[in-house]
């Protein structure tokens, strides 16, 4: 997302206690139609809705809208706009997946829209909630720079202004993808990654980005044969490594692909969080892949290379306590084998066998005294 300064107004969480009844915002600021979830076309008389386009990619692009509730209260949301209409049915899976689930740290959807994109091509849309000014992954390469410029400082470390703010995240992230595995129809995200877990103005972590989500009847049918969806740095070995046709067994994956693909992100985390650079965890993991033009990492491949960067960044713990934050570094004191707790819980959810949460559910157990927000069932 961009680093765009304007955001949402509510929070997640204030949305979903009062629900308020979204409109276009017609001119001179008048409320216009509701928003709807058919499709239905902008009226021509609003002009234009869409505000400043915050991040493009070859298949949509993300625009600020201002909308308006039925007592006149204005609000920015973002316009998630593909730009072809044939993928209009994951605009419509996305909706679907949504539209029923209430939690403070999952994206909300309004409605739906479509819009003249020109050349007789018709353009549909998603109104999500909230609009947000920067994402984790924004987040997490501020952080390491920040650490690159001072690598060679000590005490005391200059730690960066939001670094202690990536601390509930660990728990928060945990319990929200515990909460969608755990509905009626569990729900597997496949494509949990930084760019699509959003951070409102709040501080508030979020995870989005649901087109290519699926909704399964029950946990033995999450388990699936597919295509080479999500994204490949992130995912696990199962979703691309092998084929059905080659290896009907290893080519299996269920609900732990959304596990595996979140240890990657809080591996992530870790490293600019104990005040080291993603530029040195990931030099030693870069490799030339087949049909790759640059060598690219691919961290389900990188077992050897992790396991030496979680010894380097137990080492940096012990060695320059300073770089951690406050909070950080009173777990350690309350629990003297809490580093190695803490990096072998990321370590356990890398290796994630199917379908199987107890990882999850540990590492919630671990993250949880580091979150008043989402604390584990027992810090509360």
């Amino acid at each position: 997302m961009s680093r765009y300064k304007r955001a949402s107004d509510l929070t997640l969480a204030q949305y979903h206690e009062s629900l308020p009844k979204f409109h276009w915002l017609g001119k001179e600021g008048s409320v216009g139609p509701i928003v709807t979830e058919n499709y239905e076309p902008i009226p021509e008389h609003l002009g234009n809705y869409l505000g400043r386009v915050l991040n493009w990619s070859d298949r949509s692009y993300v625009a600020l809208v201002q909308l308006v509730t039925e007592d006149g209260k204005e609000d920015l949301v973002a316009a998630k706009i593909m730009q072809s209409s044939s993928n209009k049915e994951k605009l419509t899976n996305e909706l679907k997946i949504l539209q029923n689930l209430r939690h403070k740290h999952i994206a909300a959807v309004l409605g739906n829209f479509s819009t003249d994109g020109g050349k007789d091509e018709t353009h549909y849309g998603l109104l999500v909630f909230p609009l947000v000014a920067k994402d984790l992954q924004d987040l997490l390469e501020a952080i390491s720079k920040h650490n690159e410029s001072h690598e060679k400082e000590g005490a005391p470390w200059p730690l960066h202004q939001h670094t202690h703010k990536l601390l509930p995240y660990f728990a928060c992230l945990c319990e929200t993808v515990l909460f969608l595995h755990n509905q009626d129809r569990p729900i597997k995200h496949r494509d949990i990654k930084p760019a699509n877990i959003l951070i409102d103005r709040f501080d508030n972590v979020i995870l989005a980005d649901f087109d290519i989500s699926k909704a399964y009847d029950d946990v033995k049918n999450a388990i699936t044969y597919g295509s080479l969806d999500g994204t490949i740095m992130y995912s696990s070995k199962d979703v691309w490594k092998t084929s059905k046709q080659s290896d009907p067994e290893g080519s299996k994956r269920g609900l732990e692909w959304d596990v595996v693909s979140l240890a990657f992100v809080f591996l992530e985390m870790a490293t600019v969080l104990f005040g080291e650079t993603l530029h040195n965890m990931r030099k030693p993991m870069k490799r030339l892949y087949e049909g790759c033009e640059k060598p690219t990492v691919r961290y389900s491949e990188e077992d050897l290379e992790i396991e030496k960067w979680l010894g380097v960044l137990e080492k940096t713990a012990k060695d320059t306590p300073w770089k951690l934050p406050e909070q950080f570094t009173r777990s350690i004191h309350a629990e003297p084998c809490y580093v190695e707790n803490f990096l072998g819980a990321i370590r356990d959810m890398m290796s994630a066998k199917r379908n199987n949460h107890d990882s999850l559910k540990q590492a919630w157990g671990v993250f949880g005294r580091l979150s008043g927000h989402c604390p584990s069932p027992q810090f509360r």
